[in-house]
């Protein structure tokens, strides 16, 4: 019982030790990610700089004619644009319209998204004729969905989800509904896939 009493004050230090050890290493660790996470948030003014520089040069080359003011530089914080950090938006006076002029970090070299814009634009207007086609042709669906690309070169994706139940679609139908996309729509690429929800069956074209 004495060697008990002995040891128990030793043992209540070192417990209390790396207790206090492991608040104050919290603590600290909370305070480097909190600044971290701020500066994370502070804009480059070099970056800021350098892509007005860019976007000013880039519109004197590719659109010389172009009545246009600067807005702001927007720094892509939360990384919802995959392929730049800082992108100049510029308004087009004539039609009120902005854009975005960045330098794209996999080619390193400056774009817009003005192609982007009227992809994404024409999409949306064919999209429901898209489904209605679908719906006409293979009965109801688990769903359709039809994407635009985030990149200037980039496919929009076509991804139709079928009913496990329905009759099982042909080559004829498939190139049918190509053939729709192509000529009635007049959408130039695209990237079409049709499976059944349980995803035993696919079919899928690029054109």
């Amino acid at each position: 019982m004495d060697q008990r009493k002995k040891y128990w004050p030793k043992l209540v230090v070192i417990v209390t030790g790396i207790f206090l050890f492991l608040v104050v290493g919290l603590v600290v660790g909370a305070f480097w990610l909190l600044g971290e996470f701020r500066e994370s948030l502070v804009t480059d003014k070099k970056e800021e700089e350098k892509i007005t520089a860019q976007a000013k040069q880039y519109l004197q080359t590719e659109y010389p004619n172009m009545d246009y003011e600067f807005s702001y530089v927007l720094y892509d914080v939360g990384e919802q644009h995959g392929n730049f950090d800082y992108a100049a938006i510029i308004i087009n006076k004539e039609t009120q319209k902005s854009f975005m002029v960045y330098e794209n970090r996999f080619t390193k070299k400056v774009e817009d998204d003005i192609s982007i814009q009227e992809a994404t634009k024409f999409i949306e207007q064919v999209t429901p004729k898209v489904k209605s086609y679908i719906n006409e042709k293979f009965g109801e669906t688990q769903g359709i969905a039809f994407t635009p690309s985030d990149d200037i070169e980039g496919i929009p994706a076509l991804n139709v989800n079928l009913n496990n139940k329905k009759e099982e679609i042909n080559e004829e139908m498939f190139l049918s509904l190509i053939d729709y996309l192509q000529h009635e729509l007049n959408i130039e690429h695209a990237t079409v896939n049709i499976m059944y929800h349980n995803q035993v069956e696919s079919w899928s074209e690029e054109f």
